[in-house]
């Protein structure tokens, strides 16, 4: 465990406090203090950036968002690839075409692509439609040796 909270979960706390509506900002500094217990080795990050790539899969797949597939392209691309090998079921080993990088140049992208899905989501159905707080919920529960709920 470092000394540093989450690098993923900052940067999507960091998006969604620019974006939410003022009515939900309490909440959000909730979540930035449950963060901030968090860890921030690579293993945690890439999992709760894949969270990320999957959250965004799930909302896009959704008859009301499917206009918002462009928004999560990166995403959808990442999922298909993981969730296609037994290796990512057995939570060992990510596959060599994705892997984390001390920059984590990729996947940053994944967490960006579901606050910009977030964000248009909001503006079709609003922010109390939108479950930021259950994909906030997920991040949080990842650990070094944890997974999110499916």
């Amino acid at each position: 465990m470092t000394e540093h909270p989450s690098f993923m979960l900052s940067h999507l706390l960091d998006g969604l406090r620019e974006v939410l509506p003022e009515a939900d900002l309490s909440d959000l500094a909730a979540y930035q203090e449950r963060a901030a217990q968090t860890t921030s080795s690579k293993e945690a990050e890439w999992k709760r950036a894949f969270r990320c790539a999957q959250w965004s899969e799930e909302i896009v797949g959704l008859p009301a968002h499917r206009h918002l597939a462009a928004d999560a392209e990166r995403s959808l691309e990442a999922v298909r690839l993981v969730e296609g090998t037994a290796a990512t079921a057995l939570g060992q080993l990510v596959p060599s075409g994705l892997h984390v990088s001390n920059d984590f140049a990729v996947e940053i992208t994944w967490v960006y692509e579901a606050l910009r899905v977030a964000e248009r989501a909001a503006a079709t159905v609003g922010w109390s439609s939108v479950p930021w707080r259950r994909l906030l919920d997920d991040l949080i529960s990842i650990g070094d040796e944890g997974s999110p709920p499916q």
